[in-house]
C-alpha cells in the first residue's frame, strides 16, 4: 500500500514539537494527533549521531522497508515520524519488526492484524 510521506521540514518540526513520543531500544515514534485523512503521513528521521550521510540514509531505509510491512494494518491515527536509533544499523531484521510493531501498539495506530 503507498502511504503519504512527510515533505516539508515544517511539517517535520510540527510533529516533533507538538507530538507525543513512544519510544523503544531501536526507534522512537513522534505522533500528532488527530490525523488529516483517511491515511497517516509518515515521515522518517534519524540524528547526526548515528554517523555519516551513508549511515543516517541506511538507518531511514531500513526504516521504510520495515514500515511498508505494516503500512496496511496502520489505522489513521495522525503523523508519524519514526526516529532511527544507531542502533539500527546493527539490529537483526527480527528485532527491528518486533521494536516497530511495539511502537505502532503503544501510540494506539496499530489495527487489529498486526
Amino acid at each position: 500500500m503507498q502511504y503519504q510521506r512527510l515533505k516539508k521540514r515544517a511539517e517535520f518540526g510540527q510533529v516533533f514539537k507538538r507530538g507525543r513520543t513512544y519510544g523503544d531500544r531501536y526507534v522512537v515514534l513522534f505522533v500528532l494527533y488527530p490525523g488529516r485523512g483517511p491515511r497517516p503521513r509518515v515521515g522518517f528521521a534519524t540524528q547526526r549521531t548515528v554517523g555519516n550521510a551513508v549511515r543516517r540514509n541506511r538507518v531511514r531505509r531500513r526504516l521504510r522497508a520495515l514500515y511498508s510491512q505494516y503500512a496496511d494494518d496502520v489505522k489513521p491515527c495522525g503523523d508519524l515520524i519514526f526516529l532511527g536509533k544507531k542502533s539500527v544499523l546493527d539490529a537483526r531484521w527480527t528485532d527491528l519488526e518486533q521494536s516497530m510493531q511495539r511502537v505502532l501498539r503503544q501510540a494506539g495506530c496499530l489495527g487489529s492484524k498486526g
